[in-house]
């Protein structure tokens, strides 16, 4: 048996997956003044457990123009769209109008319809001196044990300002969040086992400000926690390789799948005594393993002020390797017996 003493490298932390999109009408506009909307090909998903154009089933909207504007009047105040059954079409009800002669209007949306938006405001969406809607939100920890089953969203927005006109609103969704994977290489002699996975110290709450132009940006993060990957109760195996002479040959498996992917607020990672060290209150991925009868944990970390960006997946590439190795090995010998000495019978 091998006791080992581990090496944990930061291979990558970035990488933007990309995927296709396509352009779907919501709703034709037939009356000049009555409000359609009409969702753009702005929502990339490379797997089913994130939104695409294809799997948005409604979403929330608020908007005005500069003629209700005048009365402090919104058009749509959390107003939600709703995809038809059986079709590709979306409605509200009851219709609703721009003010006669506006010549400004301004929409914010996002998807899906969440209970984990709090607190909007969309009072002042319209007026030029401020930022004029705001929503507080909160990223849960995925929990599979708990009932009800506590599971992450894909969150999308979409703003919009322009004139007025018979064509629909045209809505780009983009994904809000950041969203982070884990993989992993073994280098070394015996198969390594990861048993937990956990993101340390991220914001949870943060405030979604949308500008009067439609625009929008995450302010106020509050409050921080750990983030824990759901996985097996066995862990997670990483088999051996060979090192290749060539480093980016190096085969890196996921640790989690392509649907256990972290969504996190965007940020930037807090990391400002070491960047080798870890203290308390730090980002890290803290990896917790066993390797042959070694039990051990250690945190991996990120530059002080690295940038989790809106609409970004982000995969941490760990790389097992030996180090330092100590090999019990066992030399094994029969000792002959001794036969020197002749007892003789009296």
């Amino acid at each position: 048996m091998k006791t080992n003493r581990l090496l944990f490298v930061l291979l990558a932390a970035a990488g933007l997956f990309t995927a296709c999109s396509s352009d779907e009408a919501v709703k034709t506009n037939d009356k000049g003044a009555e409000i359609a909307f009409r969702l753009q090909g702005g929502t990339p998903g490379p797997r089913a457990s994130t939104f695409t154009i294809d799997n948005i089933e409604a979403f929330v909207v608020y908007g005005t123009d500069d003629k209700f504007e005048a009365s402090h009047d919104l058009i749509f105040d959390g107003v939600t769209v709703a995809r038809q059954i059986g079709g590709a079409t979306f409605a509200y009800a009851p219709k609703r109008y721009y003010g006669d002669g506006a010549t400004n209007a301004v929409f914010f949306a996002y998807s899906p319809v969440s209970a984990r938006i709090t607190s909007p405001d969309a009072s002042d969406l319209y007026k030029n001196a401020v930022d004029g809607a705001t929503f507080d939100y909160i990223v849960p920890q995925p929990d599979y044990t708990s009932t009800p089953i506590v599971q992450q969203e894909d969150l999308l927005v979409a703003g919009w300002q322009d004139t007025p006109s018979t064509s629909a609103v045209s809505l780009d969704f983009y994904h809000a969040l950041s969203r982070i994977f884990v993989s992993a290489a073994n280098t070394t002699s015996e198969v390594v086992i990861i048993t937990d996975l956990k993101l340390r110290n991220l914001y949870t709450t943060a405030t979604l400000q949308v500008a009067n132009d439609g625009s929008w940006a995450w302010a106020n993060l509050g409050d921080m926690d750990d983030y824990t990957y759901t996985l097996a109760q066995t862990g997670v195996a990483v088999p051996v390789q060979p090192k290749p002479a060539d480093p980016l040959l190096l085969i890196k498996q996921l640790v989690t799948s392509m649907e256990q992917g972290m969504m996190i607020l965007p940020q930037e990672t807090v990391n400002t005594t070491d960047d080798k060290v870890w203290a308390a209150g730090e980002f890290a991925l803290q990896v917790d393993y066993i390797c042959g009868n070694v039990t051990g944990s250690t945190k991996i970390l990120l530059k002080d002020g690295f940038e989790f960006e809106a609409g970004t997946q982000y995969k941490i590439n760990v790389e097992f390797s030996e180090t330092s190795l100590i090999e019990i090995n066992f030399d094994v010998d029969v000792i002959p017996w001794d036969d020197d000495d002749v007892i003789y019978a009296p």
